[in-house]
């Protein structure tokens, strides 16, 4: 033993002063465990409702059936002379709202939700018929939609909702300031006759693109209003709802129905909602509706958004009104909606203007 102790001194200073330097290293170490949380949540956009109404057409049409132009409808008894005329008519009430209808698929936006398909057609002048209900509507989203219009005249009513849901994050609770825009909402429509035998070179599901004239034979005029619920205002404060619980639809972006039944306000408050001054002709070409339309430039960022898209047949009124033609044809309408929080005016949760 002491042999071995001698030995262990005869070492190089070297060794033995490395020994030294992780003996210190063990005598001072210190060491942290520390865990932190993130919490994630993006904003999405959706088709999530439909409707239709009849406009009151209280008119009766009557035209030549050889030359097209209008005509007195009279009587043809076996004493008239004249019971040649051709003079087709449509009923006093052409608007006929039993004959027009919408139809789609939908999925629900949690898996416990499901799938399914839904019909809905109007059946009176004074409300729409929605395929959901307000509340229902914003847990499906919409894969596929179409409006089938069989009325005598051109007097139809239809609209589809884009819903918005905003990352579920406690904006107003932490005092972050946000700027939310909706910056663009646009509808342009692409004219369509449908070829059931042999579809065209450019066609799509049998629609033969660019070659009907429904937009002009209707006269269809769209317009559009966005409704949305803020943190901070009204009876949902946070991004949670009241219970607590986040990954829920609890919300008051709807909107206050007034004549016609079109929106007129938001059901928050109105400060929360923005519509175009009037209807805007959508034959032709592309058109934008809501431009640069603020939503919030402070805590109070949004929670839920609903633009709607409002489509009006005008020719039933027009002066020289045409029944609804017996030739298949039809659209496809286009809406664009964007809402957007422009990073060159916020910085670090500080406005920059």
């Amino acid at each position: 033993m002491l042999k071995s102790f001698r030995n262990f001194l005869t070492l190089s200073p070297l060794l033995v002063a490395a020994a030294m330097l992780f003996a210190s290293f063990d005598a001072n170490a210190i060491s942290l465990r520390y865990k932190f949380k993130v919490s994630s949540s993006g904003p999405r956009m959706y088709a999530c409702n439909a409707g239709i109404i009849a406009q009151p057409a209280d008119k009766k049409v009557c035209y030549n059936q050889n030359t097209g132009e209008t005509c007195t409808d009279t009587s043809c008894k076996t004493s008239d002379k004249l019971c040649h005329s051709s003079c087709q008519c449509s009923s006093v009430n052409g608007a006929a709202w039993l004959m027009n209808y919408g139809k789609l698929k939908w999925v629900g936006q949690s898996p416990e939700t499901g799938s399914g398909k839904a019909t809905f057609r109007g059946t009176s002048t004074s409300t729409f018929s929605q395929a959901f209900s307000d509340e229902v509507a914003w847990g499906r989203r919409i894969q596929d939609l179409s409006f089938h219009l069989g009325s005598e005249l051109y007097a139809a009513k239809y609209f589809v909702d884009i819903c918005y849901n905003a990352p579920q994050q406690e904006y107003f609770e932490d005092e972050i300031q946000s700027r939310y825009v909706l910056t663009s909402a646009q509808a342009y429509a692409i004219d369509a006759l449908y070829d059931r035998v042999v579809p065209g070179e450019n066609s799509r599901a049998g629609m033969r693109m660019g070659e009907g004239k429904y937009t002009e034979l209707a006269g269809i005029q769209v317009e559009s209003f966005v409704t949305c619920d803020r943190q901070g205002v009204g009876q949902y404060v946070y991004a949670r709802n009241n219970q607590g619980n986040y990954n829920t639809l609890d919300n008051e972006a709807g909107f206050v129905f007034g004549q016609n039944q079109m929106p007129i306000g938001a059901i928050e408050s109105p400060e929360s909602f923005y519509s175009t001054v009037a209807p805007v002709s959508l034959v032709g070409s592309a058109v934008d509706l809501l431009t640069d339309k603020t939503i919030t430039e402070d805590t109070r960022a949004p929670r839920h958004c609903k633009v709607r898209y409002v489509f009006t047949e005008t020719n039933w009124n027009s002066s020289k009104p045409i029944p609804r033609a017996w030739e298949l044809s039809g659209a496809e309408m286009c809406t664009f909606t964007e809402i957007a929080e422009p990073i060159e005016k916020v910085s670090m949760g500080r406005r920059q203007y």
